[in-house]
């Protein structure tokens, strides 16, 4: 596992323990993590419930801690949330500028072990930036994301 994906996994551990004490989580506490950890959160508590059944596989109402890493490690990239997605953004955005140059997206090929050569990487900026101001904000990075 990279460092990236182990800082994240470490960050959501104790967002998780906070739910419960580290004991397997309800619905309700589920939503309540996720709108303590993300306050810009855009989903209803019903999407909220949706989740909470798709990572429950034991169907005992219950999500456990092995659940929930499983789920958070397991997800294809069009099924990540525009929260997960934000959370993400400002993490690579080291100079919190609110956008990301060239740099931190090399960082972030580099953290999903996902090689490119620096021409390829031109290439892939240039299409996320549209307005060719050498940085993409989050909502271009929403849109080369959903590409």
């Amino acid at each position: 596992m990279s460092g990236a994906a182990e800082s994240f996994e470490q960050r959501v551990k104790i967002f998780f323990d906070k739910a419960n004490g580290g004991n397997p989580i309800t619905v309700g506490q589920l939503c309540r993590v996720i709108t303590s950890a993300c306050p810009n959160f855009k989903g209803t508590h019903q999407e909220i419930a949706q989740m909470f059944m798709e990572i429950d596989s034991d169907s005992d109402k219950l999500i456990s801690w092995d659940e929930f890493r499983k789920a958070l490690l397991a997800k294809e990239h069009k099924e990540v949330t525009r929260t997960e997605l934000e959370i993400k953004f400002k993490e690579l955005d080291t100079d919190k500028s609110g956008k990301l140059d060239i740099g931190e997206v090399r960082k972030l090929l580099k953290a999903l072990k996902i090689n490119v050569s620096e021409d390829h990487l031109n290439k892939l900026f240039k299409a996320a930036d549209p307005n060719n101001d050498g940085a993409i904000d989050f909502e271009e990075f929403l849109k080369a994301w959903a590409e």
